[in-house]
Order: C-alpha cells, then structure tokens, then sequence
C-alpha cells in the first residue's frame, strides 16, 4: 500500500513537471511579447501577434493536457477528443493527423488513444503525419510517418516490462501513464518502428 501511494505522488509530481515544462514556451513567448510593446512605448502589432498566437498555443495545449491527464478525459466522448486533438494540431501546422473513425470506442479508450497520439507526435521532430486506424476497438494503430520519425528509448522502456520508479522523469511520464491507462482496461502497448515510421498498437 505504501509502495503505491509512493508511485502515484511520483506520478502526480512527475505530470506537473511535465504541463509545466510543455507550457513555459508560449506562455514566456507571451511574456516577450509585452515587454516588446513595453519597449515600444504603446501598441505593436508584431508584439500583439506573437502573444495571440502564443496564447491560443497554450490553450491548446492545456485543452490536451486537460483530455489526456485529467478525470475530463474519462467523460469526454471519442468524438469530442478527436475534435479536440485535430483542431489542436491543424493549428499547430506541422503534423497532419487522420482519425476518420471513432465507432465501437469509448471515453476511457478514446483517452488511451490521446495519449498514443501525443506520444506519436513526439516522434516527428520535423513534423509529418499521423493516422489512428480502429478495429472497432480491439486493436487500435497510431502511425507516425515522417523525416527521421523515432520513439525515444525512454518511452518504449516504459511501455512494456518491469519499470522502477525511480526511472520515472517528465520525458517518459507520460508512456507510463498510457500504459497504466491502457492496463487498466486489459491491454497493452506495444511499438513496431521502420524507417521514418512508428507505430503505437492498443491490443
């Protein structure tokens, strides 16, 4: 009982770090853009727009954090999140994502698939695409394709096999999070990579 209250404030601690370390860009990018229109003496509508596109990047992002880590994530329905998770990345211009279908999957499935999908994006550090193929829900396929497209070591150590809590950081977090999720409901996480393309499979 001790060794899991200990795991899940490393979890909690662990998350935090993470949304916090995602949202300190756009939020110091809004920060830049004030003290430019400070400097300036009045309005610059250079400054004005890189604190609306930056403020409207850290909604986005919190709306994610909010589906893929938060008890909203549990009762928010798979075409909703899907919605969500498409207008967030078409905003972001530099990945495209296909998830035509979202049929036969549930709030708590849709929520595993959000975290697959974040972690997929992770793996394009110069952009690409991502599909989500269903198979009315028993094996679900997130598709990363893209230049030099790469799960980290860390993340896939996490997947799957023994963890030690002590291995756990911000980098890998959320990995475990899927998995767990994804545990939760009598599945796993597994990885298949080629050249410029990996795949995330829920089964």
């Amino acid at each position: 009982m001790q060794q899991d209250r200990q795991l899940e404030l490393i979890l909690i601690e662990l998350i935090s770090s993470r949304i916090c370390h995602d949202l300190v860009g756009p939020v110091g990018a809004v920060n830049a853009g004030a003290e430019l229109m400070d400097e300036a003496g009045g309005t610059d509508d250079e400054a004005l727009a890189l604190m609306r596109r930056s403020g409207q990047e850290a909604q986005r992002r919190l709306q994610l954090f909010r589906l893929a880590y938060g008890r909203a994530g549990n009762s928010v329905d798979a075409a909703t999140m899907r919605k969500t998770v498409t207008q967030a990345y078409e905003a972001d211009g530099k990945v495209t994502l296909e998830w035509d279908s979202d049929t036969g999957i549930d709030a708590t499935t849709a929520r595993v698939v959000l975290n697959m999908i974040m972690m997929a994006r992770e793996a394009l550090p110069f952009g690409g695409e991502i599909s989500v193929q269903c198979d009315s829900g028993a094996k679900i396929r997130v598709i990363a394709r893209g230049k030099r497209a790469a799960i980290r070591p860390e993340i896939e150590n996490v997947l799957s096999g023994p963890v030690d809590p002590e291995d756990l950081d911000p980098r890998n977090i959320q990995g475990f999070f899927a998995r767990n999720l994804a545990e939760r409901l009598g599945k796993h996480l597994q990885v298949e990579a080629e050249e410029n393309s990996v795949t995330l499979i829920y089964v």
